[in-house]
């Protein structure tokens, strides 16, 4: 019984198979995606210790690191940007050349910023910003928030 014949007889079985693997491969992929955001599993590399522990102190620690540092505009650029981002972390931490603190770079601060005033549009709306321009750049003030100035703090408490 050759391929073709096997399909012939059992088209919707085949069918419905191929339905519960596609669905298993998503959900299995969902989950995945979710769980390479959080603090958890982006604090197991050597290199992300003192981000991770001073986000654990922080106001935001009940966020996901992804919810600052990825593109939340459309699903296509949060993705490219997540593939990107996930293959720079893992080249430089198995390459140890990661240095003692991580900065951001440019386009880096321009997304957490962005996604600062995508959390906090309402309270921005009481913020005047026209005479220093700070909405541009919430780090400018605000860059202690979510992982302190060492691993001893966690950034600033607002409970």
């Amino acid at each position: 019984m050759c391929i073709k014949d096997l399909l012939e007889k059992h088209t919707l079985k085949c069918l419905a198979g191929g339905f519960v693997i596609g669905a298993a491969a998503c959900g299995i992929g969902a989950l995945f995606l979710h769980a390479s955001g959080t603090p958890t599993f982006c604090g197991q590399c050597h290199s992300m210790k003192h981000e991770a522990e001073t986000f654990a102190m922080s106001i935001h620690r009940n966020q996901d690191c992804v919810e600052c540092h990825l593109p939340h505009d459309n699903t296509a650029h949060y993705l490219i940007e997540k593939g990107r981002t996930g293959m720079v972390d893992m080249y430089h931490e198995a390459m140890r050349d990661y240095p003692e603190r991580i900065k951001l770079d440019a386009d880096a601060r321009k997304m957490v910023a962005e996604n600062c005033l995508r959390c906090h549009e309402a309270a921005m709306s009481y913020v005047n910003t026209a005479p220093s321009g700070t909405q541009e750049d919430c780090l400018k003030c605000h860059s202690k928030v979510a992982h302190g100035t060492n691993h001893l703090e966690g950034g600033i408490k607002v409970d």
